[in-house]
C-alpha cells in the first residue's frame, strides 16, 4: 500500500501535466481525400461536379482545388467524361452527350487524381412528384419596435395519390433584399444581396399527413391598416431529393444552424462517396414566385 500510493500521485500529476499541453502539439492523422458535391437534374442540360480536397483538423491545406483529376459518370451502358472547366468544377453539357438523365435510371459518377484514392459514387433518379401545389393560407402581422411585419403564409398541399416509393423533399424561400444602414459619417449605404432559408426537410408521408407552411415577408406597416411599405417578392422553393442528398442536406443545414452554439451536439454529415466525401444525389427545383 505504501509503495502504491505515491505511484498513484506520480499518475495524477502526469495527467496534469498532459492536460496542460496545447492542442496544436497533439498529432492529428490526416489523409487526403476527395470532397465531391454533385446533383443531377434531369430538368437542367448540364452535369456539374465539384472537386476539392478535405481539410486537415489542425492547419490548413495549400492547395484545395483539384484540378488534375479524371471524372466520369455512365449510366450502365455509355460513359462520359467530363472536362475541367475552372473553380473546381467539372462540366458536362447533355445536348449532345451519349446518356441523358432520366427517372429510374441509377448512374455512377468515378473520378481519380494523383495522391488520392480513386472514388465512387452511385445515385438513383426518383421520380419527380406532380402532386404538390402552394395554396396562401391568410396573413400574419408581427408586431416590433418599428410596427408590423406582414407576412403571407403559404400551405403545402399534398393531391393525388401516395407514391409507392419514399418520396424526399425540403421547403424554403428566397428573396433579395436591399438593406440601409447609416455609417459613421452619417450617410446611407444601401446592401444588396440575396437570402435564402430552408423551412423543412421532410419525406412525403409527413407532407400528406401535416400542415407545412412557408411564410413569406411581404413589407412593414406603422398600424394594421396602413399601406404597406417596402414590399418585396419571394420565391417559394420546393426541392425533391434522392435519398442520399435529402440526407446529406438535411445534415448540413443542420450543422450550420448549430455551427455558433458550443452546447448543441455535433451533426454527422452523411456520405455516399467510396474512399471520399462529400455526395453524389439527385434533385429536381420547383421554383414560385409570389408577392
Amino acid at each position: 500500500m505504501k509503495t502504491l500510493l505515491p505511484l498513484l500521485l506520480l499518475l495524477c500529476f502526469a495527467g496534469l501535466w498532459a492536460c496542460q499541453e496545447p492542442v496544436d502539439s497533439i498529432p492529428i492523422p490526416y489523409t487526403p481525400k476527395m470532397v465531391v458535391e454533385s446533383y443531377l437534374n434531369p430538368t437542367e442540360a448540364t452535369i456539374r461536379v465539384s472537386l476539392r480536397t478535405n481539410e486537415p483538423m489542425v492547419g490548413s491545406s495549400d492547395a484545395s482545388i483539384i484540378t488534375d483529376a479524371t471524372v466520369t459518370i455512365s449510366d450502365g451502358q455509355q460513359t462520359v467524361t467530363l472536362p475541367f472547366h475552372g473553380d473546381d468544377y467539372w462540366i458536362g453539357t447533355l445536348t449532345n452527350a451519349k446518356i441523358r438523365l432520366r427517372a429510374g435510371t441509377t448512374y455512377t459518377l468515378k473520378a481519380s487524381a494523383p495522391g488520392y484514392e480513386s472514388i465512387e459514387a452511385t445515385c438513383t433518379i426518383p421520380t419527380r412528384a406532380s402532386n404538390l401545389r402552394w395554396r396562401i393560407d391568410g396573413i400574419e402581422y408581427i408586431q416590433d419596435n418599428r410596427g408590423y411585419r406582414v407576412y403571407n403564409n403559404y400551405l403545402l398541399v399534398w393531391g393525388g395519390n401516395i407514391p409507392t416509393e419514399r418520396q424526399y423533399f425540403a421547403l424554403g424561400r428566397q428573396w433579395a433584399y436591399a438593406d440601409t444602414l447609416q455609417t459613421t459619417s452619417g450617410q446611407d449605404s444601401v446592401f444588396n444581396g440575396i437570402q435564402t432559408v430552408w423551412d423543412h426537410f421532410e419525406t412525403d408521408d409527413v407532407i400528406r399527413n401535416n400542415q407545412l407552411y412557408a411564410r413569406t415577408f411581404m413589407g412593414r406597416i406603422s398600424g394594421r391598416d396602413s399601406t404597406i411599405r417596402n414590399p418585396r417578392s419571394t420565391d417559394l422553393l420546393l426541392m425533391q431529393f434522392d435519398v442520399n442528398a435529402y440526407n446529406f442536406l438535411k445534415a448540413s443545414q443542420l450543422q450550420k444552424q448549430n455551427g455558433n452554439n458550443p452546447f448543441a451536439e455535433p451533426s454527422l454529415v452523411p456520405s455516399n462517396i467510396r474512399n471520399g466525401l462529400g455526395v453524389f444525389g439527385a434533385v429536381y427545383q420547383r421554383r414560385q414566385t409570389v408577392p
